[in-house]
C-alpha cells in the first residue's frame, strides 16, 4: 500500500504518469481565442467620444432641431412685407343710350396698373398702402377728358385696442414655435445624454462579458485538472473508474458555460459596436473592441435629497414640462381675449388725381376749340401734391351680448391649465422616486460588491480545503466539483456586482439630468 500511495503522491505532485501506467496528459487551460480581425482598444471616455461622433441614432435625431428652425421661420413669415400688383387691359362695347354719345355704339378701353404693399406688425395691427392707376379711352363725345388718367394713393392702418391687443394668433404661433424649438433642443440633448450613458453601460457590460468568459474558462480548467487527477488515481488503483464519470460530467457542464459566455461576449461586442459605428461596415463588424479600463468599486457618497433638488433644476424632461406649461399659459391668454369686446382703431389717408387730354370746358361743358393736351403726369402731379386729399379716423366696436363662445373657451383653457399643473406635480413625485431608487441602487450594489468579494474569498478557501481533503481521501468527487462550481458562481457574481455598481453610478448621474426614459414620450403643447 505504501509504494502505491507514494507513487500516487509523486504523480499528483509532479503531474507525471504513475509507474507502469499509460501516460496521462497534463491538464492545460483552455486556449485563449485570439481575434482574427483588427483590434480596437478603447477607454470608456474614448468609446463615449466615438458614440458622440458616429452614433446612428444621434445622426437621425440631429435633423429635428433644424426642422424646428424652419418652423420658426414659417411663423415669422406672417410679419414679412407683402407686395402686390395688378395689370389689366379692359375693352367694352356698349349700345349708346343718348344722342350726345355720338354714335350707335360706345367703345371704351381701360388699362389698369395698380401696385401696393401690406405688412402685419407685432402689436396685432397692420399697414397697407395702395397706389392705383388707370388709363381710359372712349369714342363717346360727352367725355370731358379723352384719354383719361386716374391715380390714387391710399394708406390704411388698423390696431386692436381691447381684444387681441396683448396677444393674437400670429404672436401666439411665433412664441409657441420658438419655445418648441427650445423643447426640441432639450429633447435632443436628452437623447445625447441617454445615448452616452448607455454607451458607458455597454462598456461595463463588455468588461463583464470578458471577465465572465475568463471565469468560465478558469472553472473549466479546474474541472479538467480535477478530471485528470481522478484519472491518475484510477490508473494507480486508488479510485474506482465509476468516480471519473462525475468529473467528466462536470467538465461537459463547464464547457457549456464557456460556450454561453463566448456568445454573451459576442453579443456585448455587437452592442457596443452598434453604438459607436456610423454605418453598416463589414470590416468594422470584424473588429474586436478591447476595453482598457477596469471598473473599480470605490465608494461614492450619495445624497438623495441633494440629488432630487439637482434633478428638479436640471432634468430635461421637467424643463420640457415647464416650457409646455408656458405654451399653455399663452394659449389660455389668447382664449381670454375672446371675453373682451372688439375695439379696433382704424385710420386712412388718401389722395387722388386725374388728367388727360381735355376736350370740353369744365364749367360750361362745351367743346374746346383746341383740345388741351395732357397725360399721366397731370394725374400723378395732383397725387403727389395732395391736391384732393381724403382721410378718416375712427373705431369699430363689436361685442356679442352673451359671448358664450369666448367665455367657454377661456373656461376650457383654465381647466387645461389646472390639469397640467397636476401633471407637473405628478412629474415631481416621479422624479423624486426615480432619484431615490437610483441612489438606493448605488448603495445596494456597493454592498453587493463587498459581500460577493467576501463570498469569493471564502469559496476559494473552501475549494482549497476540499481538494486537500480529497487528496487525503477525506472528501468526495461531489464535494470537490460542488466547491469548484460554487467558486465559479462566486467569481461571476463578484464581476457582475462590480459592473452593476458602476452602471448604477452612471444611472444615478443620468437620472439627475435626463431621466431613465431617455427623453422619449415627452408631451409637447403646440
Amino acid at each position: 500500500m505504501f509504494p502505491t500511495a507514494l507513487a500516487l503522491a509523486l504523480a499528483l505532485a509532479a503531474g507525471s504518469p504513475a509507474p507502469n501506467q499509460d501516460p496521462t496528459p497534463v491538464p492545460t487551460p483552455p486556449p485563449v481565442i485570439v481575434p482574427s480581425g483588427p483590434v480596437l482598444a478603447l477607454t470608456a471616455d474614448e468609446a463615449v467620444q466615438r458614440a458622440l461622433e458616429n452614433n446612428a441614432d444621434l445622426a437621425v435625431e440631429k435633423f429635428t432641431p433644424e426642422g424646428a428652425d424652419l418652423n420658426i421661420s414659417d411663423a415669422r413669415s406672417v410679419y414679412d412685407p407683402v407686395v402686390f400688383s395688378r395689370v389689366e387691359k379692359q375693352s367694352r362695347t356698349s349700345k349708346a343710350t343718348n344722342v350726345f354719345q355720338g354714335g350707335a355704339t360706345v367703345d371704351s378701353d381701360t388699362l389698369v396698373y395698380n401696385f401696393g404693399a401690406s405688412k402685419a406688425i407685432q402689436t396685432g395691427g397692420a399697414f397697407r398702402v395702395d397706389f392705383n392707376n388707370n388709363r381710359a379711352s372712349t369714342n363717346s363725345l360727352i367725355t370731358t377728358f379723352n384719354p383719361t388718367y386716374n391715380s390714387s394713393f391710399n394708406a390704411n392702418f388698423t390696431q386692436p385696442l381691447l381684444r387681441n391687443r396683448s396677444i393674437d394668433q400670429n404672436r401666439l404661433n411665433l412664441k409657441v414655435t420658438k419655445r418648441n424649438k427650445e423643447i426640441t433642443d432639450l429633447q435632443f440633448r436628452s437623447i445625447v445624454v441617454s445615448t452616452l450613458a448607455n454607451v458607458r453601460k455597454l462598456y461595463y457590460d463588455l468588461i463583464y462579458a470578458v471577465e465572465n468568459l475568463s471565469a468560465q474558462r478558469k472553472s473549466l480548467s479546474l474541472a479538467q485538472k480535477f478530471l485528470n487527477e481522478n484519472q491518475i488515481k484510477v490508473n494507480v488503483g486508488t479510485l474506482a473508474p465509476l468516480d471519473v464519470v462525475a468529473a467528466e460530467s462536470e467538465v461537459a457542464t463547464r464547457e457549456e458555460g464557456v460556450v454561453i459566455a463566448e456568445n454573451a461576449l459576442a453579443e456585448a461586442q455587437d452592442a457596443i459596436k452598434r453604438a459607436i459605428l456610423p454605418r453598416n461596415d463589414p470590416e468594422a463588424w470584424k473588429t474586436t473592441i478591447v476595453a482598457t479600463d477596469r471598473p473599480t468599486a470605490q465608494p461614492v457618497p450619495v445624497d438623495a435629497d441633494a440629488a432630487i433638488n439637482t434633478a428638479l433644476e436640471k432634468r430635461i424632461d421637467y424643463q420640457v414640462l415647464q416650457k409646455n406649461m408656458q405654451n399653455l399659459e399663452d394659449q389660455v391668454s389668447l382664449a381670454k381675449q375672446g371675453r373682451k369686446p372688439s375695439l379696433d382703431l382704424f385710420a386712412n389717408y388718401g389722395t387722388v388725381g386725374a388728367g388727360g387730354t381735355q376736350l370740353r370746358d369744365l364749367q360750361s361743358g362745351n367743346p374746346l376749340p383746341t383740345p388741351l393736351t395732357g397725360g399721366y403726369g397731370d394725374a400723378l402731379s395732383e397725387v403727389v401734391g395732395r391736391d384732393f386729399p381724403t382721410w378718416n379716423v375712427g373705431v369699430n366696436f363689436t361685442y356679442p351680448i352673451f359671448n358664450r363662445v369666448g367665455k367657454n373657451a377661456a373656461a376650457r383653457g383654465e381647466l387645461a391649465l389646472e390639469q397640467y399643473r397636476s401633471v407637473i406635480r405628478r412629474s415631481e413625485l416621479q422624479i423624486a422616486s426615480e432619484v431615490r431608487t437610483a441612489s438606493r441602487s448605488v448603495e445596494t450594489n456597493f454592498k453587493r460588491v463587498a459581500t460577493t468579494q467576501a463570498a469569493r474569498t471564502l469559496q476559494q478557501r473552501r475549494l482549497d480545503a476540499e481538494e486537500k481533503k480529497f487528496a487525503a481521501g477525506m472528501s468526495t468527487n461531489f464535494l470537490v466539483t460542488q466547491a469548484q462550481r460554487d467558486l465559479a458562481l462566486a467569481e461571476v457574481s463578484e464581476i457582475r456586482a462590480i459592473a452593476d455598481y458602476n452602471k448604477s453610478l452612471v444611472d444615478f448621474q443620468r437620472v439627475q439630468e435626463a431621466g431613465l426614459s431617455g427623453g422619449n414620450g415627452l408631451i409637447s403643447v403646440r
